[in-house]
């Protein structure tokens, strides 16, 4: 393999020389934006946890029943936030897949997510994919990104997911009431 340049300086550091967790279950789960430091250390997670795999995967079955089955219920505005590195089928394919009109922000506030997800995150002609970089332990900061506000109608229903994530958070139940507080009536 070649060697990586340096970033340019308004790039960020994307570290490859070193497992970053949001890569590491992005090749756990199939994904392709990984590099050697996370691949092995996810070897080593999955010999200490060889069930570890099955429970990420069935994370991500998880987010694309839901997915699906909102788009179905009509909503047509989604906020991920947490999101991750983009291993497909991402929210935003699923949903846009059962209506190409779909609406997704995806929220995470780590610079290496970020980079790949600007880079790799497409949207059908008709609906719109956006990024955010935000902490969800910061609901205010989040929903005065005016990006948030290209992308979505708060005055229209939201499906908000907030996936894999809650276990990192002290107090959950505060943080989801803070996610949801701004959201209009119908959102899930």
């Amino acid at each position: 393999m070649p060697p990586i340049p340096p970033p340019m300086p308004d790039e960020p550091d994307l570290q490859t020389d070193r497992p970053h967790s949001a890569r590491v279950y992005n090749y756990i789960v199939g994904g392709t934006v990984n590099y050697a430091a996370d691949r092995e250390t996810a070897a080593k997670a999955l010999e200490g946890w060889p069930g570890l795999r099955t429970s990420m995967l069935a994370n991500r079955a998880c987010m694309r029943r839901m997915a699906r089955h909102f788009a179905r219920l009509g909503i047509r505005q989604f906020l991920d936030v947490g999101s991750g590195i983009p291993a497909s089928p991402n929210l935003h394919e699923v949903v846009q897949e059962t209506a190409p009109d779909a609406r997704v922000l995806y929220v995470d506030n780590d610079p290496v997510v970020l980079a790949h997800a600007r880079a790799l995150l497409t949207s059908t002609p008709e609906g719109r994919t956006a990024y955010v970089e935000a902490d969800m332990r910061s609901p205010g900061t989040l929903f005065a990104d005016p990006v948030l506000h290209e992308t979505l109608d708060l005055a229209r229903p939201v499906a908000l997911t907030v996936i894999a994530m809650l276990q990192f958070v002290e107090d959950a139940q505060t943080l989801v009431d803070a996610l949801v507080a701004p959201l209009a009536p119908g959102s899930l």
